[in-house]
């Protein structure tokens, strides 16, 4: 055997252990916002609000919805350990709430005790993997007028398909989901509030 060979193949070997074998720097997160936003740009904001008032009380979600983004197949739940939410749910939902209620609707926004209330639960906003791949978003809604009766108890379901599990599209598809569940839910307070004196 050659001698310069020699060395030169155990050099690349050690190199190869070492590349394989050396310390990788951890991957990092990737950060998503959800899209769909596309009534902003679609819909002018109204200029005066001659309707009912309505006070939006800050939106809770489920314990599991965090800044993790969610994936689920049947009764299972889990968490893609890399991708992110800039923001937790609850703070989109509120929101895509918020403006459909008083930008794009003729509601007004109160802050007293006394008037009618709307409170707000975002039970999903998952990446739903079986039986069909789509975004899932699920409100349950609550209005009440300045006397504490109940004027619309529901729950609104909002999918969208996905193709691929790519989290770019994910995060399209839940934003757009989350834009039609919360224009369903705006529609049907101003309907309900009419009935109010």
């Amino acid at each position: 055997d050659d001698p310069p060979v020699s060395r030169a193949l155990a050099v690349a070997f050690a190199l190869f252990l070492f590349a394989c074998l050396a310390p990788r720097p951890p991957a990092e997160p990737r950060y998503f916002s959800p899209g769909g936003a596309s009534a902003a740009v679609v819909a002018p904001a109204r200029e005066t609000h001659t309707g009912a008032e309505l006070r939006l009380r800050r939106v809770v979600a489920s314990d599991y919805l965090r800044l993790r983004m969610v994936w689920r197949r049947g009764v299972e739940v889990g968490f893609h350990d890399l991708l992110r939410w800039t923001q937790p749910p609850a703070s989109y939902a509120e929101a895509r709430l918020a403006r459909e209620l008083f930008e794009l609707r003729d509601l007004r926004r109160a802050t007293r005790p006394d008037a009618a209330s709307l409170a707000v639960r975002l039970v999903a906003f998952d990446e739903v993997l079986e039986p069909e791949h789509e975004a899932v978003v699920v409100l349950d809604v609550i209005l009440v007028d300045r006397a504490q009766v109940s004027l619309l108890d529901r729950t609104f379901t909002a999918r969208r398909p996905l193709a691929s599990g790519d989290p770019e599209e994910v995060a399209r598809a839940l934003g757009e989901a989350l834009s039609d569940a919360a224009g369903e839910v705006a529609a049907a307070v101003e309907v309900a509030l009419v009935t109010l004196p």
